[in-house]
């Protein structure tokens, strides 16, 4: 009963990154950015990157930390934190000031009234690549008076005004634009039962005087603001969920942010799901199977062929559906850069492919593994898209072992230093890596010299991910510390030692861990279970 409890437990923890930033979104409590325009953002509200559904959003970290793993490495610093932080404060501090200067009775009711809620956050990537904006929208029954008392603020208050407003089912909505602190706006809009409020002005409008709308934008918040269940989950059908209230919280994210945008090489991965409910976290994956079953001979999401190929240990590993068709465009590309056309490697490649990190390499240079048909043909053409693919002024030294393994490497001076990349094919195996070190020891597995990541395994087909906390760990360490030298980053390199450290430690002590797909779809795209499970050391 133990076990199954510490399985129960387990699942989705290493999902933190993702569980984090829609934590800390839903806690922050509304708001990043002054006043710009909508171009600025080139968001398109009316496809977010990642949806969180929750009955309360104040209970979202709390009920994170629940996850021990999360709990030893976050500690209570971070609830304390998002519970403190400056957004929040601020905000709390000018609605507390504008009903005291109005004589209202709300004040901090606004925003217990957002956080202890059900609500949907929906969230966009900023041009950092981070989840910085977003969008809640909560049901409540008590609007009314706030919509006539915010009305008449607007008229005469500095730090609200009416910024636009919403076409809504038949009438005009207005919408409200609150300086909550320096450079810190958000807006909001209700009618009916409904409330939405936008992290950025610039979401919805922009131009240079700021009051220009967006189409798109204004369309999407309309329907969130709508009175038809319906038309309020606007978000739903692209995220494949269905309208009903989360007994907990669930929080959906698109691959394609989670893969900075190569998610179109992979296009039968959807989204990562993590769900909240009696007490656990469960994660899932969105699949299509039209895809899946164009990835390979065999069809379907099938990584057994890669698993024997990878030296054990790894820090990290995943293997990933490829569309190899979908690398044409950017062998097309690199074609023009050589005498021989590389675009037949599209058709060569097949399976899934597998992307590793290893504690003996860094973190910018993990080992990718690929296989190919056995009809793949003419070998050189590796070499071609090889010399295309990785620049430098040094030639490229290519080698043919004994046991006819092609192998060509290139020495390149970057700015973290001189690297040696090389490309190998052996049979039907194809690997790269920034770190020649690693493609050679995937040769040497090959050679049966090297264990496998396979040999602990018991079932590699349904195996897509391994993660060692512990090997995880020390890489991340290895990588801070690098970039924070004692004798010029003395204050920063204390701040690690201080409170990174720790976490590490306690990373350290958790078992390895294999990500198992219980099941493919058999038809359309639906979510499938994934499971967590501890692996032999």
């Amino acid at each position: 009963m133990k076990k199954v409890r510490n399985k129960k437990v387990l699942i989705g923890a290493l999902a933190g990154v993702a569980l984090v930033a829609a934590a800390l979104v839903g806690y922050r409590a509304f708001g990043w950015g002054a006043m710009g325009p909508v171009n600025s953002l080139k968001l398109d509200l009316s496809r977010p990157d990642a949806l969180v559904r929750t009955k309360s959003l104040s209970t979202l970290p709390r009920d994170l930390l629940t996850v021990p793993l999360a709990r030893d490495v976050l500690r209570e610093d971070f609830l304390f934190y998002y519970e403190q932080s400056e957004d929040r404060l601020g905000l709390k501090g000018s609605l507390r000031r504008i009903a005291y200067e109005h004589e209202l009775g709300w004040g901090d009711q606004l925003l217990r009234m957002v956080l202890d809620q059900p609500a949907e956050v929906a969230l966009w990537r900023d041009a950092d690549g981070s989840l910085k904006h977003f969008a809640i929208a909560v049901s409540r029954s008590q609007l009314t008076r706030l919509l006539e008392e915010a009305g008449k603020i607007a008229l005469k208050d500095t730090q609200m005004r009416v910024a636009g407003s919403l076409r809504v089912d038949g009438g005009q909505v207005p919408v409200y634009a609150l300086n909550y602190a320096y450079q810190r706006t958000l807006l909001f809009a209700a009618h009916g039962q409904r409330l939405v409020i936008l992290s950025h002005p610039g979401m919805l409008y922009g131009g240079s005087d700021g009051k220009h709308g967006d189409g798109t934008a204004e369309k999407t918040v309309a329907s969130l603001l709508a009175p038809e269940l319906a038309k309020q989950n606007v978000f739903h059908a692209q995220f494949h969920l269905d309208n009903a209230a989360p007994d907990g919280h669930s929080i959906a994210v698109k691959a394609d942010f989670l893969s900075f945008g190569y998610q179109p090489f992979f296009g039968a991965l959807e989204a990562l799901r993590f769900d909240f409910q009696q007490g656990a976290w469960q994660s899932k994956v969105l699949l299509n199977a039209d895809k899946l079953k164009k990835v390979g001979e065999k069809g379907g999401y099938d990584s057994s062929a890669l698993w024997p190929l990878l030296p054990h240990n790894p820090s990290a590993c995943f293997s990933v559906p490829v569309d190899w068709t979908a690398l044409q465009p950017v062998l097309k590309r690199l074609g023009s850069k050589t005498s021989e056309p590389v675009v037949p490697l599209a058709e060569h490649l097949q399976g899934p492919a597998a992307a590793c990190w290893y504690g003996t390499s860094r973190l910018h240079t993990p080992v990718f593994v690929a296989t190919r048909s056995a009809q793949a043909g003419d070998d050189a053409v590796y070499g071609s898209l090889f010399e295309a693919a990785i620049g430098g002024k040094d030639p490229v030294r290519k080698t043919t072992g004994k046991d006819g393994v092609l192998r060509w490497e290139r020495s390149v001076a970057t700015a973290l230093g001189q690297s040696t990349p090389a490309l190998a094919v052996a049979g039907n195996t194809v690997v790269f890596s920034a770190d020649g070190k690693l493609v050679d020891q995937v040769l040497a597995v090959r050679r049966k010299q090297a264990p496998a990541a396979s040999d602990l395994l018991p079932d590699g087909a349904r195996t897509i991910g391994l993660i060692a906390p512990a090997s995880l760990a020390r890489l991340i360490q290895l990588e801070a510390f690098d970039t924070l030298p004692a004798n010029k980053e003395p204050v920063l390199r204390a701040a690690a030692n201080e409170h990174l450290l720790p976490r590490l430690n306690a990373l350290k002590k958790y078992p390895p861990l294999r990500m198992v797909l219980k099941r493919q779809p058999t038809s359309g795209t639906s979510w499938e279970t994934l499971e967590w499970q501890e692996t032999a050391r």
